[in-house]
């Protein structure tokens, strides 16, 4: 993936992205996303599958939000890029839901940056099987 940013930018616009998640900086978080962005959740769960377009990735999050009460946690660990326009974000994800299930799990998000905006991002859980049951 080529674009018109560098390592560092790109980092940064991923770190921010993070950053307004954390805050609960709705409108910030959505303006990280190019219009037609992707979002691949990598599991065999209900949000399964590719998300297109910036309304439909804030739709799954939103939704996901909403399952969990607003308890849902995303705590990036380390970023690494290669220069050309891919970021792989460590992540500590991790939420409760209303019933007592509760799940803490290691993941991998992979961006596509370009043009200073997310493109692409996608989803590798850690522990599939504890992630299903957690949105069923």
């Amino acid at each position: 993936m080529t674009g018109t940013t560098t390592t560092s930018s790109d980092i940064a616009i991923v770190r921010e992205g993070f950053e307004a998640f954390a805050r609960g900086e709705v409108a910030a978080f959505a303006d990280m996303f190019a219009p037609g962005a992707t979002w691949n959740h990598r599991n065999d769960d209900r949000h399964a599958g590719i998300k297109a377009g910036r309304e439909a990735i804030m739709a799954f999050l939103g939704e996901s939000a909403q399952l969990t009460a607003g308890t849902l946690r995303a705590v990036p660990g380390s970023f690494m890029s290669d220069g050309d326009g891919r970021v792989a974000a460590t992540v500590r994800v991790s939420a409760t839901r209303p019933d007592g299930r509760a799940f803490d799990d290691a993941q991998v998000l992979l961006f596509g940056v370009a043009d200073e905006k997310v493109q692409s991002v996608d989803q590798f859980v850690g522990d599939p099987g504890a992630v299903t049951a957690f949105w069923a």
